[in-house]
């Protein structure tokens, strides 16, 4: 009941960075609004770091200030996704049918990728006359920059040149790099503007953790009886306090770094608190509750569930070659690379094989088996090409591991048919810089 009252956005809401990114959009696109500075900005930020809640609030401030009831809108809103409108012919379509439904026009169904996209222009063109402004925003960026042709971007971004449009355009993606992956035409045509969402750091989600799993002040009254709210709150305080709570939420904050995260485990721990009150009370005939204080256990324990992340349950299920790979790449990683091909990572699984070979013949595997696990590994998006040349071979261009160390490390610990060298050679201290 206390967390469906809204702690969770009013604890998000009095976060530094969150307050910092909605000022920094705000601005810009109010600047567009007022005037008429067309604006081209990326919203990027990891997945559940907020971004969209960011976004709707200084949506929903700037349609309650400019448009007025009764009244034709002064500021509309077109909504795009790359998941669902991933077609450039059904995106355009998508764009004119809410264009028209904001400010009442006729909308034909039957119109092609050409009509649709010049109604866009000559509609731009006459709400700029009556000062009005359009706010294209289109959620995962990086499905749209990753195609080949990209003429809906182009063309979005080439009406915002012109003179007789007031539009801005905001990208939201995960990808730091998606103005990179843009055609040159598209590229040439951004604004180089991008407002980032940063990952709270370890101190900001302590106080987060600490703040949901108090009981508030105003608590209603029924569900704590006497002094039995303060007990908790100075149980869960002292708890929190202690060095081996902070050691694991340390390493919770490293894997799980969204303020999202952190209430997905503060609903786990208050499950985790209800089924030993629920134990306790079926075990003993006093009923007391003497079960339903939050532990050390009940912390690691829901830690360890949520620290298992996509990239994990992947790498849990992966065969050998694939895991030996990734150790390589984290090896080179440790020797200060930060990009590598194939052929660097094929010597270091090399050198890495010579430390024993006389006793892992198991382990060797050709070049060819090798490359086909690597373009795997590029398809499972496990890596990332840092080199965009098209031209060059694929074992050729510059790659950098997504995969966090940690993860990795966790991987191996898991693993079912892992190797016990693997981990040697993962957890090897003498690696060097040559």
């Amino acid at each position: 009941q206390l967390l469906n009252e809204g702690r969770g956005e009013s604890c998000r809401a009095t976060e530094s960075r969150s307050v910092e990114a909605a000022a920094a959009l705000e601005r810009l696109i109010r600047a567009t609004i007022e005037h008429g500075t067309n604006n081209s900005v990326l919203l990027v930020g990891a997945p559940g770091s907020g971004k969209k809640e960011v976004l709707q609030q200084v949506l929903d401030r700037l349609l309650e200030e400019f448009n007025e009831g009764g009244k034709s809108a002064t500021v509309g809103v077109v909504r795009l996704s790359g998941l669902l409108h991933s077609d450039e012919c059904g995106a355009m379509r998508e764009i004119a049918r809410q264009v028209c439904a904001t400010w009442g026009l006729s909308f034909l169904k039957s119109a092609s990728f050409s009509t649709n996209l010049r109604f866009l222009r000559e509609i731009l063109s006459e709400l700029d006359k009556g000062d009005k402004t359009v706010i294209f925003v289109l959620d995962c960026l990086d499905l749209y920059t990753s195609k080949q042709k990209q003429g809906l971007l182009y063309n979005l971004l080439d009406a915002l040149q012109g003179s007789q449009t007031q539009a801005a355009v905001v990208g939201v993606s995960n990808r730091h790099d998606c103005v990179e992956l843009m055609e040159k035409r598209a590229r040439s045509r951004f604004s180089y503007r991008k407002v980032v969402m940063a990952a709270p750091p370890a101190e900001e989600g302590m106080r987060v953790l600490k703040d949901l799993l108090c009981v508030p002040e105003g608590a209603p009254r029924g569900l704590f009886e006497g002094g039995e709210a303060d007990r908790f709150n100075e149980e869960v305080a002292a708890m929190l306090a202690s060095a081996e709570a902070r050691a694991v939420l340390d390493r919770f904050f490293k894997c799980n770094a969204t303020i999202h995260a952190v209430e997905q485990l503060v609903l786990g721990l208050i499950c985790s608190m209800d089924s030993a009150a629920r134990g306790s009370e079926s075990e003993t005939d006093s009923g007391d509750g003497s079960g339903s204080g939050l532990t050390l256990s009940m912390l690691k324990a829901c830690c360890g569930s949520m620290s298992v992340t996509t990239f994990m349950k992947q790498a849990l299920q992966m065969p050998i070659l694939d895991l030996i790979l990734l150790v390589a790449m984290q090896r080179l990683e440790m020797k200060g690379k930060k990009s590598y091909n194939f052929h660097h990572i094929y010597e270091e699984y090399q050198q890495m094989l010579a430390m024993n070979a006389t006793r892992l013949a198991n382990l060797s595997f050709g070049q060819e088996a090798a490359l086909e696990s690597y373009s795997r590994l590029l398809d499972q998006k496990f890596l990332m090409l840092t080199d965009t040349r098209r031209y060059v071979q694929q074992e050729f261009r510059l790659a950098s591991l997504l995969m966090m160390g940690i993860d990795l490390e966790e991987t191996i610990s898991r693993h079912p048919n892992c190797p016990e060298v693997l981990r040697q050679w993962l957890f090897r201290k003498n690696v060097h810089t040559r």
